[in-house]
């Protein structure tokens, strides 16, 4: 699992809500007269030990100015109509709302979310969308700039008698791009796996990750939290591939470069191999073999290079 927020309220006025809103500290703005709101955030994805928050930036709104009201007035903002629906990425996903630091599970009933105070200073909502935690394999959801994250849904009371308003539908669209991993399935219990070559002949160095002589066998051990899982899995390697060949990773020194194989079969970065989970667990034996730049004989010294084994569905 793997951000800094910013929006874009295109809100208008209406005597009815007497409300302005804002994000991070920018410009009041008046809530629409639709009571639609299409809120452009740059989000970012906090994992927890049962859902990831998708959060990072400051909603806050206060009674206009504008408004008449006496200083006795209140609106009130609750959750309605289920709280919140989720964008056509989250579809299928269990998510709910964090109002003021405590999860609540959608379908999220009457939750008090603000009360906003006529000229008082301005309330925070405090309320963002989650993605609860799988503990089965589960691809990642690649979230892209324009997606529509999804909408909360709220209703506004109030104590000045006024009609209420039944839907304020909050509209969250990405920003930024953007990947949630729901998993919590792990690869070698999630800590890294550190290859370590040591001290290196130049002369066995191959040119090719399939004949090589230097190579380094490491096992993958694959486990997931829910019980009885048996399924047929996808591990992915994401990382830079070397400018002088697309099968083995880039390092730091440009005339090297490391491979995967797995069965003798070479893993390219950004590819990915099938194999299985029986029981909630499973494993295989991979090769990390180093390769260097045909016809080029590199210069000694340390070298480093990175990439991440993803889990996920075929």
């Amino acid at each position: 699992m793997k951000y800094t927020i910013g929006f874009f309220l295109l809100l208008l006025g209406t005597s009815v809500l007497a409300s302005e809103c804002r994000v991070n500290g920018s410009d009041w703005r008046w809530i629409p007269s639709t009571n639609i709101l299409d809120v452009r955030v740059t989000v970012k994805a906090t994992p927890g030990t049962r859902r990831i928050l998708l959060d990072g930036y400051t909603f806050e709104c206060k009674f206009s100015n504008d408004s008449g009201l006496p200083n006795t007035a209140r609106d009130f903002w609750h959750t309605t109509m289920g709280g919140v629906r989720p964008g056509p990425k989250l579809v299928g996903y269990n998510i709910g709302l964090n109002v003021q630091g405590t999860d609540h599970d959608a379908p999220v009933s009457s939750v008090l979310i603000a009360t906003l105070f006529n000229y008082g200073s301005p309330a925070n909502l405090m309320t963002y969308m989650y993605v609860i935690n799988h503990g089965s394999p589960q691809n990642p959801i690649n979230i892209r700039y324009n997606d529509l994250l999804g909408e909360m849904l709220l209703r506004q009371t109030n104590n000045t008698g006024k009609p209420p308003v039944p839907l304020i539908t909050l509209r969250l669209i990405a920003n930024n791009d953007l990947v949630i991993e729901p998993s919590t399935c792990t690869i070698n219990g999630n800590r890294p796996i550190t290859v370590d070559f040591n001290s290196v002949d130049r002369s066995l160095i191959g040119e090719s990750p399939l004949t090589t002589n230097i190579r380094k066998d490491v096992r993958l051990a694959y486990s997931c939290p829910d019980p009885n899982v048996t399924r047929p899995i996808k591990i992915t390697m994401k990382g830079q591939a070397s400018l002088f060949s697309s099968d083995v990773l880039a390092m730091s020194n440009p005339n090297l470069g490391a491979g995967l194989l797995r069965n003798g079969a070479v893993v390219k970065p950004q590819g990915s191999f099938n194999t299985n989970i029986y029981n909630s667990s499973g494993g295989d034996d991979v090769v990390f073999v180093l390769t260097r730049k045909p016809g080029t004989e590199p210069t000694t010294g340390a070298f480093s290079g990175s990439a991440t084994l993803v889990m996920g569905l075929p």
